[in-house]
């Protein structure tokens, strides 16, 4: 006598797990704020625009005269009893330098232009990363959602083909063979929950919080249509910001020669200054002994080469940072036509494989429509339902690619963070 069939009780932990999950709702909008604030490497870039920033104020100091106040003691080391003390103060003004003031300055005000770019830029990486991580937990959630869908109908294939065999009108390898493909349907959701799980920490890792937060996030993944390519590819120079950043290390390079030939320049400096005795100060004394004003020409007539070599290392970085502008620019042209082929295509594979999902939900309501009529063999009704599950797999598949590649096109494009 045949034993009576047991169904593996793993499955029924599938359904508990879904109706635990009631978690807050992590929109995207929520989750690029989060990483707004939090995360790591935007703090460091936060702190590099900063220092930049503290640098171009400080060049200011050049423009100003100098100020400085003094009290000079000395004496006799034989006799103690003779000693002179002296007060002063001086102002100093460097009137021209061959404008190495104005030049730095300018270099360094270009360099905080290139670490906003540089802080944008990660602002852009960041939430590029974040939206595609969140989307990642979302296609995670939709396999999952799918293998679940499928387990049931394999459960309740499962217990038809028990009751089958039960009343003798069906065999009793039917009904072994549909307990193995439930067990195997229960390990591949096993193995989907925890896909799900390292998608989720993946996140938290880029929100700043903790690994074990949980939090459920929206079921559909938007793909944008009417995206304005021509638009974006005409003003890539101007709006990438990849591009501005060399654009802006480009001037600070152009800045840094006109500072190095300026030492090649003579250099005009004066100043003005007063001293006196504590004695002369209390006896009210107004002659004008103790102040003095100076005015210094400087010609530079040989340096020891260091201007030579200033000069040729400034040009050395001028060239060498045109060609990295170049290049910046090419490699973002080349990446932006790669992902706008993506998204083209992708957009394409999206309507494809949404047809295809309408034919593969037909085949299986009809295969298991024979199946429970007795008309339809059961191999047919799973292959009906792997078909169904592929076919909701590729279609996940194909909107999570589509829409990394629009935002890939939009980070390229300026246009994923608004001002």
């Amino acid at each position: 006598m045949n034993k009576p069939f047991r169904l593996s009780p793993a499955f029924a932990s599938f359904f508990i797990y879904g109706a635990l999950q009631a978690q807050p709702l992590l929109t995207p909008d929520e989750a690029v704020h989060l990483a707004l604030e939090k995360n790591f490497s935007l703090s460091l870039a936060r702190d590099q625009t900063a220092e930049a920033v503290v640098n171009r104020q400080s060049a200011i100091g050049p423009f100003l005269p100098g100020a400085s106040a003094s009290v000079n003691t000395s004496g006799n080391l034989k006799d103690s009893v003779t000693r002179q003390t002296t007060v002063g103060a001086a102002l100093n003004w460097q009137i021209f330098e061959g404008f190495q003031s104005y030049h730095a300055y300018r270099r360094l005000k270009s360099s905080e232009k290139a670490a906003e770019w540089q802080e944008r830029l990660a602002v852009e990486t960041t939430v590029e990363a974040v939206l595609n991580a969140y989307y990642g937990v979302v296609l995670q959630k939709q396999l999952l959602a799918a293998i679940q869908e499928k387990t049931g109908v394999t459960e309740d294939q499962a217990k038809l083909a028990q009751a089958k065999a039960g009343v003798g009108s069906g065999s009793h390898l039917d009904a072994l063979q549909a307990i193995a493909t439930l067990n195997e349907d229960s390990s591949s959701l096993l193995s989907q929950q925890v896909a799900l799980h390292e998608a989720k920490i993946q996140l938290n890792q880029l929100l700043a919080r903790a690994p074990e937060t949980d939090f459920e996030v929206s079921d559909s993944i938007p793909v944008e249509t009417g995206l304005p390519v021509e638009k974006w590819r005409a003003t890539l120079a101007d709006d990438n910001s990849t591009v501005l950043q060399a654009q802006a290390r480009r001037n600070a390079a152009t800045s840094g020669l006109g500072e190095a030939r300026g030492l090649w320049w003579p250099s005009l400096n004066a100043g003005v200054a007063y001293s006196s005795t504590p004695s002369s100060l209390n006896s009210g004394s107004t002659r004008p002994d103790g102040a003095t004003y100076s005015v210094n020409l400087t010609v530079p007539l040989f340096d020891q080469l260091r201007g030579h070599q200033a000069v040729s290392n400034a040009k050395l970085e001028l060239r060498q940072s045109e060609t990295r502008f170049q290049q910046a620019l090419e490699d973002v042209r080349a990446e932006f036509e790669q992902e706008h082929r993506k998204y083209a295509a992708g957009r394409q594979r999206v309507d494809l494989e949404t047809r295809n999902l309408d034919v593969a939900i037909q085949q299986a309501d009809a295969a298991q429509e024979r199946y429970k009529a007795g008309s339809g063999t059961a191999l047919e009704f799973r292959d009906a339902q792997r078909i169904l599950l592929d076919a909701r797999s590729r279609l996940a598949t194909a909107r999570q690619n589509t829409q990394q590649a629009e935002l890939a096109l939009k980070r390229l494009a300026g246009a994923l963070v608004k001002e």
